[in-house]
């Protein structure tokens, strides 16, 4: 092998290759048109992407975290809007997989986590049989997006090896959110750029959706600003949190802290009110897990704040929206999806096993749209999951979402590493968030949401993991 690739080392003979390659590429791509281009930058990323991912497997996270954050903003400004997103998704985790199983690292099914993640696949495989299913075809389509959830956890649980990647994974994670933060916030103070004008301009479907209360919603990188939203408050909480890790300088808190300020403006700009909710939750749950003194203080300070805001005037149109989540009965919104769901009720009671995979939301209209559960709107993660698996798969979702929490709270307290301990509470926390955001939104339907909430539960995984493994070597020693 190495004398066949020795001539490589010479640098004349390896420009005067790549100098033939293009040649060939570019006559490739003149006789059979820009699907050769696509297939050569294909080609050459995932070749990168295999040496990187195969000498350095944290960076599997980091490329899983680019791709869904930076695909749909790369898809609208070149107009691509024909490229399918899950499918280069899929593409990526099926090549960060090979590349771990050739590692050696490919590993987390043999704890209650990674059981539970393949129980759940096992489940959606099941249903591609459940003869109430209007379409097969959306079924496969919505059992892909289940895979890739599921291989997520996966990679997440394997790539990591110690605390220093878990560290280098919050870098990335708080430097994506930033990015998107500051795009959202040029969205908003600037004005759309052409390729996000067009985008949201596509249909007058999706301007009525984005267009609301006389203000335009800010979407950022993503395909919506429910998205956006969720994004800001996961990743500013997150930001929150890591501000008590006790390894952290002051200068790095500080950082941290003029991240989240960041993150949260620009998520008020979202328009999202599942978002603003999940603020005051993820603070809640990080000072009922923790009792510092210091979070009690932040809290009682972050209440003050809200009900300044609350109860006094508000000019800002937009931080008008925002605080409109918390008027509970009075919000039109709110009511509307409470009337769908006593409607749809009775037909979850009735079907145990549901309607099968993609027999509502989005696929739904596409494959079933003479259907009335094709065409109607689910808003919540939890009642699309109780149309599709029955009440038989939302009661083991919820079993599964309660066990993995759980699971992780019981982590916290039995983890001796204090550093471990403190690292844990930033995907717990998030976790926590993404339990509850699935009740008013249908978050799975974005790929970074659902990437960041299997990411979590790997996290969560993991970490419990690495405290064992590190007690059982003192116990041998």
């Amino acid at each position: 092998m190495e004398n066949n690739t020795s001539f490589l080392r010479n640098q004349k003979w390896l420009v005067i290759t790549l100098i033939l390659a293009c040649c060939v590429c570019a006559v490739l791509g003149a006789l059979v048109g820009v699907v050769v281009n696509v297939v050569v930058i294909g080609l050459i990323l995932a070749i990168c992407t295999f040496y990187l991912t195969y000498t350095h497997p944290q960076y599997s996270l980091v490329i899983m975290l680019a791709g869904v954050f930076l695909l749909p903003l790369l898809i609208k400004v070149f107009y691509l809007g024909d490229v399918p997103v899950g499918t280069v998704i899929e593409g990526i985790n099926g090549l960060l997989v090979f590349t771990l199983i050739i590692k050696g690292r490919f590993s987390g099914w043999k704890n209650w986590p990674g059981i539970l993640m393949l129980v759940w696949l096992a489940l959606n495989f099941v249903e591609l049989l459940n003869p109430n299913a209007t379409s097969r075809i959306a079924g496969i389509f919505a059992l892909r997006g289940s895979i890739t959830a599921a291989i997520a956890f996966f990679v997440a649980y394997s790539a990591v090896q110690s605390k220093k990647d878990i560290y280098f994974f919050f870098k990335w994670w708080v430097f994506f959110g930033l990015m998107a933060a500051l795009y959202g916030l040029y969205q908003e103070f600037v004005g759309l750029p052409s390729h996000d004008l067009a985008w949201a301009s596509y249909d007058e479907n999706r301007y009525n959706l984005l267009f609301t209360w006389g203000h335009m919603r800010k979407f950022s990188f993503f395909n919506g600003p429910t998205e956006f939203g969720l994004v800001m408050a996961y990743t500013g909480i997150a930001c929150f949190v890591m501000m008590f890790l006790s390894n952290l300088s002051l200068t790095k808190r500080i950082i941290l802290a003029v991240v989240m300020v960041t993150l949260f403006w620009a998520m008020v700009f979202s328009g999202s009110r599942t978002a603003t909710i999940m603020l005051p939750l993820g603070v809640v749950i990080v000072a009922a897990i923790t009792l510092w003194k210091r979070v009690f203080i932040t809290l009682a300070f972050v209440g003050a704040l809200g009900l300044a805001f609350i109860f006094r005037p508000i000019s800002s149109q937009s931080l008008f929206i925002m605080l409109t989540a918390f008027q509970m009965s009075e919000d039109a919104s709110m009511n509307v999806r409470l009337q769908n769901q006593n409607t749809i009720r009775a037909y979850i009671q009735r079907t145990p096993l549901g309607f099968g995979l993609g027999s509502t939301g989005d696929l739904g209209v596409k494959y079933s749209p003479d259907s009335f559960i094709g065409t109607f709107p689910p808003d919540s993660e939890l009642v699309k999951i109780g149309i599709e698996t029955g009440w038989v798969g939302l009661f083991i979702w919820c079993v599964i979402l309660a066990t993995i929490l759980g699971y992780g709270i019981n982590a916290y307290f039995t983890v001796k590493d204090k550093e471990l301990k403190e690292l844990l509470l930033v995907p717990l926390t998030a976790f926590f968030m993404m339990i509850i955001a699935q009740y008013p939104q249908e978050c799975f339907r974005a790929p970074v949401l659902a990437l960041l909430f299997s990411f979590m539960a790997g996290f969560i995984a993991r970490i419990k993991a690495m405290d064992d493994e590190t007690r059982e070597l003192k116990v041998k020693s």
